[in-house]
């Protein structure tokens, strides 16, 4: 599943592949699991680790320590209730695969994942999937129920194209989702060109990513969600972003919007902590858990695109002469 991590905090979406989760514990030994399915990936990655007992010995050593960080042996699987086929999962190193692990606490290599092929629920996704893990070292197995987001489509013509966005006016994105999708992030990719006199003066193709929104939760209709921003805010974000110089010019070509949901976990997740934040809030914010016999995060997400959209002659005539953008020269 590229992309792996998204976010604990859901800029759903960024992949990393790390925990948040303390890794010393009292008395016994306690799985650490962290996951996030998505249909539309061919392969999923879930990461298993333990915490452990430090007796006296330095944490920071500890956490260094590939024998003690990951089970030498143990089996996971993925299990489709609705076919009821099981989904082994293998071991491998995401230095390999290309999901390099963040500098941090824990170690940096090995990088042990544990990968499962999505052949049995690419085309019908259940409504849940099962993980499961089992070590001789655990007295229980550890599960999770993780529902499945199944449907997320960006409803045609909210926002139409070419999509005029006008200083004065309120810009539509609207979209459809199956019950799972609870909350979503929304991002507009500026397509354009840019060139440098200075340097050989060839347009090059680059992108931006503008973040409309993260961590939005529908208030009306769960299955028909509609996000709104002010025309005025394209050119602010622009102007605010790009570099401008005499020896630049640019040409603007369209825009994609990105939608990205994520499921009931991530939702319960952000209000717990949410909850402990501010002026009257706990000092101590509570940890996130939806494994049982063990400590962790597991939920789906599911991505979508609306590639190719063109811009009004409007908007081209604001992004040329309008006191936001007029210095970044775009023609």
């Amino acid at each position: 599943m590229k992309n792996l991590i998204i976010l604990i905090v859901l800029p759903f979406i960024i992949w990393s592949c790390d925990t948040s989760f303390e890794i010393e514990a009292e008395e016994r030994e306690i799985p650490v699991i962290y996951g996030v399915l998505d249909k539309n990936e061919s392969k999923q990655y879930i990461r298993i680790e333990r915490a452990f007992q430090s007796n006296g010995t330095d944490v920071f050593q500890l956490a260094k320590d590939p024998n003690i960080l990951y089970y030498s042996v143990g089996k996971a699987s993925l299990i489709n209730p609705a076919t009821g086929k099981i989904i082994n999962g293998i071991k491998v190193d995401g230095d390999e695969i290309g999901f390099q692990r963040q500098n941090g606490f824990f170690l940096q290599s090995p990088n042990i994942l544990y990968e499962f092929p999505t052949t049995d629920w690419k085309l019908n996704p259940p409504s849940n999937i099962i993980f499961s893990f089992e070590s001789p070292s655990l007295e229980k197995s550890v599960t999770s129920e993780i529902p499945i987001i199944k449907e997320l489509q960006p409803r045609e013509g909210v926002p139409a194209s070419p999509l005029n966005m006008g200083y004065d006016r309120i810009i539509s994105v609207g979209w459809n989702n199956s019950i799972e999708a609870k909350v979503f992030d929304l991002v507009m990719r500026i397509n354009y060109q840019e060139k440098n006199n200075q340097t050989n003066g060839f347009f090059v193709n680059k992108t931006l990513d503008w973040t409309l929104k993260n961590n939005f939760e529908p208030e009306i209709d769960p299955l028909k969600s509609n996000f709104t921003f002010k025309g005025i805010e394209f050119y602010k974000f622009l102007g605010n972003t790009l570099k401008s110089s005499p020896d630049i010019q640019r040409n603007i070509k369209s825009v994609d919007l990105i939608l990205t949901a994520g499921g009931v976990a991530f939702k319960e997740m952000l209000s717990l902590n949410q909850a402990n934040y501010g002026l009257t809030g706990s000092t101590n914010i509570p940890r996130f858990n939806n494994v049982s016999n063990g400590i962790g995060f597991l939920s789906s997400r599911l991505k979508v695109l609306r590639t190719d959209i063109s811009l009004s002659s409007v908007t081209l005539d604001s992004l040329k002469n309008g006191i936001y953008t007029r210095a970044l020269k775009f023609n």
